[in-house]
């Protein structure tokens, strides 16, 4: 139980972390889907998408922090980790920084001039946003949450509200949103190298052998990262070239509240079960690690697949409330986008295993494949079918993955899933589904006061039917208060 604790405490720490960028997410929506016409928002997403990239092929160092940090703790190697890391900044970020630079420079003439104008913009937001998210993974590794919270806040929210600040008092285009995260995180760079590494490393301390090993770990995880960006993004690139950056802005406008949502659950379950759970493989021992994945998979299912159904029951009002006339129709992906967010997140339940064996090979397989046929499949369907047939194949590649995963994963680490609180909260959901739906979508003539009720009806019908279906164990409630007036004083 005790693990148990520390898992719901690390949730609730950095639920901040992840909270107020989707709810930055969700006040950004509204605002930017009214400022800007499909077409530019359409093109400030591929930006982001190439940003996206991007930081994944950078990604190697924050993987390896995060894995190698509790190992390397324990055998006093902190300072060769630490002069690891900034060599690899030093060398690795300019490097990718100026080749995506020349790429750009070399596709000038085929890119439209502002889309090219943007890239350009993309280089700096990419640089900051590389070292600003290794820095975070000392954070999360030392399992310094609320920090982690913070730093992120600020990132969201303070590069939102800068960016539109630019927009709309400089009259600057989407270029100005892109300009206040860059100036953003350049603030905060400096007391954020302070508290996640403390001083400068001493570059002596540098070890090619521990170097060798975390490129060694991680490099299938980048490989494994960019099918996923695959997987993930690169549907807005054939809907880009085959349908026009019109399509591509209702698409995302409608993909970005799926994403604010069930990939916010997810993303905090990653966060705050992955240090943990390296801690438990490294310290406790094999059968506490599996203990532990099945009690985070279980947590993982009760929370969201009420979230996956209510997004979904209530698609319609949500973008009516949120998005601008132009990209309500994009509401008809969002159950699949959803759906596919929700199978994300399980897959990475059973990455863990391959991951406490540093197998990442094998994690790096199932994410190819997947990313391969999500690939072929939007390339056969969406010049035909447009942005619902990117929706459909997405959520096509991720059960593929989750499939493939599971089966790689169980040839190392056997735990036990969870079968019985998996029914029983697909039952519960169910039935919250079929009562919220007629609520959210007509029971007044306002879309706002549809959607309030229907999430109010929802949390009470989810939450009394996973009681009458005694899904709450012995000690849980309790446990839950205890953590409670502990973190807020009261509960």
């Amino acid at each position: 139980m005790s693990r148990t604790k520390a898992l719901i405490g690390d949730l609730i720490k950095y639920a901040p972390s992840q909270v107020v960028p989707a709810l930055a997410g969700f006040i950004s929506i509204p605002i930017l889907t009214r400022l800007f016409p499909p077409q530019d928002y359409g093109r400030y997403m591929l930006v982001m998408a190439t940003i996206s990239v991007l930081t994944t092929l950078s990604g190697w160092l924050v993987m390896s922090v995060i894995r190698f940090y509790p190992a390397l703790e324990r055998d006093g190697r902190l300072e060769e980790l630490c002069a690891c890391v900034l060599v690899g900044v030093l060398i690795f970020v300019p490097m990718l920084a100026g080749l995506f630079t020349a790429i750009v420079f070399l596709a000038r003439l085929k890119l439209e001039k502002y889309l090219h104008q943007l890239m350009l913009v993309a280089v700096i937001v990419f640089a900051l946003t590389a070292i600003f998210e290794i820095l975070q993974s000392f954070l999360q590794a030392k399992r310094k949450a609320t920090w982690y919270s913070l730093f992120s806040t600020w990132k969201s929210g303070g590069g939102l509200v800068i960016g539109i600040g630019l927009v709309v008092v400089l009259r600057f285009g989407v270029e100005g949103l892109l300009w206040g995260s860059a100036l953003n995180m350049a603030l905060s760079l400096p007391l954020l190298w302070k508290i996640a590494i403390g001083r400068f490393p001493r570059i002596a301390n540098f070890s090619a052998e521990l170097t060798k090993e975390m490129v060694k770990y991680s490099l299938p995880l980048v490989v494994g990262n960019l099918a996923a960006w695959v997987l993930s993004l690169s549907d807005r690139y054939i809907l880009g070239f085959f349908r026009g950056a019109h399509e591509v802005g209702i698409y995302s406008a409608s993909y970005a509240v799926s994403e604010k949502s069930i990939l916010l659950l997810t993303t905090l379950f990653l966060l705050a079960s992955g240090p943990i759970s390296i801690h438990v493989w490294e310290k406790e021992g094999e059968q506490r690690a599996r203990d532990f994945v099945t009690s985070v998979t279980r947590y993982y299912l009760l929370l969201c697949i009420p979230a996956a159904v209510g997004l979904s029951v209530l698609a319609r009002p949500v973008m009516g409330v949120l998005a601008g006339a132009e990209y309500r129709e994009g509401y008809r992906i969002i159950p699949f986008v959803a759906l596919s967010g929700f199978l994300f997140g399980l897959q990475q339940r059973f990455q863990v295993g391959l991951v406490f064996y540093k197998k990442t090979h094998f994690i790096m397989i199932p994410i190819l494949i997947a990313g391969l046929v999500n690939l072929g499949l939007n390339l056969i369907f969406v010049p035909i079918y447009g942005y619902m047939a990117a929706a459909i194949t997405k959520l096509i590649g991720y059960t593929v993955l989750l499939a493939i995963m599971a089966i790689y994963s169980r040839r190392y680490f056997i735990w036990a899933f969870c079968f019985k609180s998996l029914a029983r909260a697909a039952l519960a959901a169910a039935i919250m589904g079929a009562l919220v739906y007629p609520i959210g979508n007509g029971l007044t003539s306002s879309t706002l006061i549809n959607l309030i009720f229907g999430i109010c009806v929802g949390v009470i019908v989810y939450t009394l039917m996973l009681f009458l279906l005694q899904e709450p164990r012995k000690g849980e409630i309790q446990s839950l208060r205890e953590l409670g007036v502990k973190i807020f004083g009261s509960i």
